[in-house]
């Protein structure tokens, strides 16, 4: 499980790119971030019972990087951060549209099995694909993560996200 919020004051493009995550991520929450501080989110992803927080942050109104937090009752530590650009569904021309995923299905990931593929399996908590299932599967080429919910459609329906840079925390 997952909880998703922003930095303060998301743009109407970020707000947009969280819907889409949501629909794509198992038992994932959105969170508005408001006034809240990483302390205050990193406590309602304790109660929701997550073990990963996403911060979204933006720049120039634009989803620029995407910061991971392992948390647990007794310690939270950030894990990770992917430096991203970010193709919205109507920008690619996929008209899809879901709803967010609750049941308690894995994530998968499959593709070019190299340093990003295990960082990225690391901080979406993802599993190595298997066949014929219908859970969301990430989607993996080297440069891009994207995203197959062959549950619902044979074709990869976004977000898509071109990862610029990755690196864990220390």
């Amino acid at each position: 499980m997952m909880l998703i919020s922003t930095s303060r004051r998301p743009s109407n493009r970020t707000r947009s790119f969280v819907k889409e995550l949501l629909g794509v991520i198992p038992l994932s929450f959105q969170v508005s971030r408001g006034k809240k501080s990483v302390e205050e989110l990193k406590d309602i992803a304790i109660l929701k019972g997550c073990r990963r927080l996403m911060i979204i942050e933006s720049k120039d109104g634009n989803p620029s990087a995407l910061s991971f937090m392992h948390v647990d009752k007794k310690d939270w530590k950030w894990i990770g951060v992917l430096d991203i650009t970010v193709s919205l569904r109507r920008e690619m021309n996929i008209e899809f549209i879901e709803s967010s995923i609750e049941e308690d299905l894995p994530l998968f990931i499959k593709g070019e099995k190299d340093e990003g593929y295990h960082f990225i399996k690391e901080m979406f908590q993802a599993s190595d694909y298997e066949e014929n299932s219908s859970s969301p599967v990430i989607v993996w080429n080297g440069e891009f993560i994207n995203f197959s919910r062959e549950d619902i459609s044979p074709q990869l329906i976004g977000p898509k996200i071109k990862v610029l840079q990755w690196k864990r925390s220390q």
